[in-house]
This record gives structure tokens, C-alpha cells and sequence, in this order.
């Protein structure tokens, strides 16, 4: 498959669905990284609030989180 410039994005979306689970993955996070805020984007006071909370309780709990490879393996069947 070629990616054409007048590819809609229910196309490209189609395709990469297609991909092996590992590789969408990857896509994924390829495009997370590169997306970035519009410059005038704030957090409102809500999520602020919400953020800071769950990032309390993470660290009073480190126990109750898992690891980043073990949610992945966990997500790619691994596990």
C-alpha cells in the first residue's frame, strides 16, 4: 500500500487499522509525539485540578500502577 497525497483520513485511518497491533502502536506514538498544542491551548482549572490529584495519589501509591512494559505486554497479548 502507497500513500498518496489524496489519501481522506478514513483511508490512511483504514489502512493503518490494518497494520500489525505492534506497528499501530508505534503509529501511534509517532503521531502523539509530533502533535502539538495549538498556541493558545490552556488546561482549564478543572483538569488542572483533576491532573494534580491523580498525580498525588500516584505518588502516595506507587504500588497501585503498573510499569509501562507490563500494561504494553498486557496490551499486545503478551501477558
Amino acid at each position: 500500500m502507497e500513500y498518496t497525497e489524496d489519501m481522506t483520513k478514513a483511508e490512511l485511518t483504514r489502512h493503518a487499522l490494518k497494520l500489525p497491533i505492534e506497528e499501530q502502536i508505534e503509529l501511534a506514538q509517532t503521531l502523539w509525539e509530533h502533535a502539538s498544542p495549538e498556541p493558545d491551548f490552556a488546561l482549564s482549572d478543572e483538569l488542572k485540578d483533576l491532573l494534580e490529584t491523580r498525580l498525588l495519589e500516584a505518588r502516595a501509591n506507587p504500588e497501585a500502577g503498573s510499569p509501562w512494559e507490563d500494561v504494553k505486554a498486557r496490551l499486545l497479548g503478551r501477558a
